[in-house]
């Protein structure tokens, strides 16, 4: 589901979603907030957390998780 292959399309992958969270961009969002603004392009909430994994370990956003805020790197 990270990646694609023969079963798992681009667009279906963690990979080819991340362009839906980039595009939410914003100084800081709460994980919540931003949740609730691309819910509509995720299957689930754990996709989206997948996701949120790639983007981390990429280095395009940073995650506190006491506060629960993302910030977007730039």
């Amino acid at each position: 589901m990270i990646t694609p292959n023969k079963v798992i399309t681009l667009p279906e992958s963690a990979l080819g979603k991340t362009p839906a969270i980039l595009g939410a961009k914003g100084v800081q969002v709460s994980l919540v907030g931003l949740y609730k603004t691309v819910a509509k392009e995720f299957e689930s909430i754990d996709q989206f957390l997948l996701t949120l994994d790639v983007l981390y370990v990429l280095g395009r956003i940073d995650i506190d998780l006491p506060t629960g805020m993302v910030t977007y790197a730039d």
